[in-house]
């Protein structure tokens, strides 16, 4: 039996949400939501985060070909990390702990150790945070 999910949807949280709102919007168990957007805290839920919403690739939206053949744009180059200085990152809008260590290619208990006084679940717009080097 094939158990593949893909993101059939991505939807912004928009203040008012839950992972339980949502979660019933799209006829899914916050587990699932949670799981799949590597999400400890589901009562932390930030406005502006960006939620794959998963499914089956059956579920994907089918699109009719174009009428006529259009131009494709080269795809954007991935955004290279820009940390102010080497060792410090400054924490942006939808970023997680995990999502900076993933970004940085660490380990997510070292940059906790680094950051003792940091609550990983309500991280600060504009925070310096100290990467293990």
């Amino acid at each position: 039996m094939n158990h593949t999910l893909v993101c059939i949807d991505v939807y912004t949280v928009t203040d008012g949400d839950t992972l339980h709102s949502i979660g019933e919007k799209y006829d899914l168990p916050v587990s699932l939501l949670m799981q799949v957007n590597g999400i400890d805290d589901p009562y932390n839920l930030l406005v502006g985060t960006k939620l794959c919403i998963p499914g089956s690739p059956s579920q994907l939206p089918s699109c009719a070909p174009p009428p006529r053949p259009m131009p494709v744009p080269p795809p954007m180059p991935p955004k290279p990390p820009a940390p102010p200085k080497p060792g410090i990152h400054v924490v942006e809008a939808g970023d997680t702990l995990y999502l900076i260590a993933k970004r940085y290619e660490i380990k997510l208990d070292d940059l906790m150790e680094q950051n003792p006084n940091i609550d990983p679940y309500n991280l600060m717009i504009g925070t310096k945070l100290k990467l293990p080097l």
